[in-house]
């Protein structure tokens, strides 16, 4: 028995005093509302009904089920109200997730702006380099980095990302780099270790052009972006790192560009930045808001790259 239901049918047929009257304002058939009270009847062992030619008049029982049946379609349409109001008004708990050094670096100097934009909403950031299953971790937005995201998910592009190779002043006058890396063993190369087993790819900067597969020897591994950035700006030797994480010490000189005519990427594909949520028939106000917030905070030209 579909309790909801039959509760509903009940009510209406002890306003209307009769089965069929509540099967017209229901839209069912009178033989429906029949069954709903009957499977009532049976379930709590007692007559909720006094049927007679005149229509049809509560028990003592049915006015107190009555009283109870009111209370709670009463507390489920607010219920529901409420719920739909959070689709109309951002409100509740926002789960992020984020790569380490990018959330640190690009969100989290905005977190405390949209928090006072949106009284209403609180937020959990996980900072993590891992791919997450977003319904399993419970998360209602991700920010990844690299190739687009599976279908599964929505995704909206952030922002493109595009790595050069970079090494320090000191380093660079001390070893005059060559005019490609292509064939070059003896290189100072820092690696980004969680994608080292692919090496490099390359194709002039700017181009349209299929990736190039560069073999490399490095000298030093990270997992950590940031830690490559530390290693790099201080002298340790080459970094292919991304746009987003050396526009500020490149713009203060504390790093060069190295082959200048190339651009690199750790895989064969584009890479970009991308917002990814899971697909739900609604989007959710308080992932629409941010989503919304941070594509206008990062611009449609990204700061990073202006």
């Amino acid at each position: 028995m579909n309790y909801f239901a039959a509760i509903g049918t009940f009510v209406r047929a002890a306003e209307l005093k009769s089965f069929s009257a509540a099967a017209k304002a229901l839209n069912i058939e009178t033989s429906t509302v029949s069954r709903h009270v009957a499977d009532l009847e049976a379930d709590l062992h007692i007559a909720l009904f006094n049927r007679s030619t005149r229509g049809l008049a509560l028990t003592e029982a049915g006015k107190l089920f009555y009283s109870h049946a009111i209370q709670l379609l009463q507390q489920w349409e607010e219920a529901r109200n409420l719920t739909s109001a959070l689709n109309k008004r951002p409100a509740g708990l926002l789960r992020l997730s984020v790569p380490c050094a990018f959330g640190r670096l690009h969100i989290m100097p905005f977190v405390d702006e949209f928090l006072r934009l949106h009284p209403e909403i609180s937020l959990d950031i996980t900072f993590s380099d891992e791919i997450q299953d977003l319904i399993e971790s419970r998360i209602d937005v991700s920010i990844r980095i690299g190739t687009l995201p599976d279908s599964t998910m929505h995704a909206r592009k952030l922002a493109p990302q595009t790595r050069y190779a970079w090494a320090s002043p000191q380093w660079i006058a001390e070893h005059t780099p060559p005019h490609s890396p292509v064939g070059q063993k003896d290189l100072q190369i820092l690696m980004f270790s969680r994608l080292h087993g692919e090496g490099w790819y390359a194709r002039n900067a700017g181009s349209d052009e299929e990736w190039t597969r560069i073999p490399v020897n490095y000298r030093f591994s990270a997992n950590d972006s940031e830690a490559l950035l530390y290693a790099c700006r201080t002298g340790a030797g080459i970094a292919v790192l991304p746009d987003w994480l050396t526009w500020q010490v490149a713009k203060d000189q504390q790093l060069q560009r190295v082959f200048p005519e190339l651009e690199f990427s750790m895989f064969r594909s584009e890479t970009a930045i991308w917002i990814v949520y899971p697909r739900k028939k609604t989007v959710s106000s308080k992932v629409r808001t941010f989503i919304d917030f941070i594509v206008d905070k990062v611009g449609s030209v990204p700061y990073w790259a202006q």
